[in-house]
């Protein structure tokens, strides 16, 4: 006589609702994943811009550059005293001001004293 090791009975239903199951843990998972990667995409986005208004700190002159990277459009606008940077997306947009790095007026000034 043979024993039996399993007694207890399953039943087929059990195997559908866990792919139920495993089907909104994936969409979670991918939703997550997605989510992450567009927030670092728009983080490195603003320290893109981030970076171009520094060097533009540093211009002798007035310039006006455009940058096009992907799905980004970055413009870095120098006037006399100050930097206007603007980064735009699809579905956001930054903004940056700053004021010109002038030493020679610094030095101007210390001269005075």
């Amino acid at each position: 006589m043979k024993k039996r090791l399993w007694k207890r009975k399953f039943y087929a239903s059990y195997t559908v609702e866990a792919t139920y199951i495993m089907a909104i843990v994936l969409f979670a998972l991918s939703a997550l994943i997605q989510n992450g990667f567009n927030k670092y995409r728009e983080e490195t986005g603003i320290m893109r811009l981030h970076h171009m208004v520094e060097q533009a700190r540093g211009w002798e002159e007035d310039d006006h550059r455009k940058l096009d990277l992907g799905g980004w459009s970055v413009e870095v606008k120098r006037t006399k005293n100050q930097i206007e940077g603007s980064l735009k997306a699809q579905r956001w947009q930054k903004r940056i001001e700053k004021k010109a790095h002038e030493p020679e007026n610094m030095m101007r000034m210390a001269t005075i004293f």
